[in-house]
């Protein structure tokens, strides 16, 4: 990742999946990076991965994923496809020697994940999870908080979000492909921040709402947790109603931290008598500071700080609580072991 006198050059990425988040959130962070460049775009027909590479002046376009994982011109790996190809693609990849970024979720269970895993440590290449509300300012804010003690010793956390589920849903909602439905899609980077900002879940429970229809996925669903030190969280979500909210409370034996709309960029706190409020613009890409860590570590030699064995914190929950529900319909092997998960 260096030259020859030490400076640091373009991470040529090949990325696999042409979908959404590569236009919308992902690319662009890519495209306004002058430490990364993607090199070779994928798609499963090759047709979208044309079509992104000539609006966005990308060299390669193909629908061969091994040839561009296994091509020496190519140095990191972004596997932006569905769920169901993550497992594959970031073992072949790490076979050829190359790090690798994955979207969330990891897998379709803590069983794919630790293949991840695996695959890495045997290959001695980076793991990271595309969990990127981690890097947003106003969440490193609240960390600051916390890390300093501002509102004490951390009792509960209370995570409410919802949104109508949109009318054509695609793979999101084919748990053969998705490995689950919106709540283990969107919810899980609520689930995430409670374990990145309070410590790994030691027990978990939920109750799971699926309503009849040609999906069998969660349309509601109730979780409890204990966290680090016996902190107590409670995350709800439903995606049948019109409305939608983002709430994200952490209470503490000294004061407490209130994002009415954790992607607002804000939020209000009241610590030892003070009270005020933190508000950021919202980053200009989603994925930018995400992008900017996994450059630090690659090309800086900063350690990681969303690995799998960091991401699979989630990957946990959601088996337990979420796809237990439905496992007979994800093909591969939905963990049910007990918390804390270790290695």
């Amino acid at each position: 990742m260096h030259d020859s006198n030490g400076l640091s050059k373009p991470i040529r990425w090949g990325v696999i999946g042409c979908g959404d988040v590569l236009e919308r959130k992902s690319g662009p962070a890519f495209h306004q990076s002058d430490r990364s460049c993607i090199q070779a775009v994928v798609s499963s027909d090759g047709e979208s991965a044309a079509r992104y590479a000539e609006a966005h002046d990308v060299s390669i376009a193909t629908g061969d994923a091994e040839q561009v994982m296994t091509d020496p011109e190519i140095d990191a790996v972004y596997v932006a496809s569905p769920p169901n190809t993550h497992e594959d693609f970031t073992v072949t990849a790490a076979e050829a020697g190359k790090p690798v970024l994955v979207e969330k979720p990891m897998g379709r269970s803590v069983t794919e994940g630790r293949g991840m895993i695996d695959a890495c440590d045997r290959a001695g290449v980076e793991l990271f999870v595309a969990y990127y509300r981690r890097f947003h300012p106003h969440v490193e804010e609240i960390q600051s908080l916390l890390a300093e003690g501002r509102i004490g010793e951390p009792v509960c956390a209370i995570v409410n979000y919802a949104h109508p589920r949109p009318n054509d849903s695609g793979w999101r909602e084919i748990p053969e492909i998705s490995g689950g439905g919106w709540f283990v899609d969107a919810t899980s980077h609520r689930v995430d921040l409670l374990c990145h900002l309070l410590g790994a879940p030691t027990e978990a429970t939920g109750v799971v709402r699926c309503d009849d229809g040609d999906s069998q996925t969660e349309t509601a669903v109730s979780l409890s947790l204990s966290v680090a030190d016996g902190v107590c969280c409670t995350v709800t979500s439903d995606f049948v109603g019109a409305g939608s909210t983002d709430r994200f409370v952490i209470r503490g034996t000294a004061g407490s931290i209130v994002a009415e709309t954790l992607d607002s960029g804000g939020f209000t706190y009241e610590v030892a008598g003070e009270s005020g409020s933190v508000a950021y613009n919202q980053p200009e890409t989603t994925h930018g500071g995400l992008l900017d860590h996994v450059e630090a570590v690659l090309l800086d030699g900063e350690t990681n700080r969303l690995t799998g064995r960091d991401a699979i914190q989630t990957e946990a929950i959601l088996d337990k609580c979420v796809r237990s529900v439905y496992a007979d319909a994800i093909p591969t092997t939905v963990w049910d072991g007990s918390l804390p998960l270790t290695d």
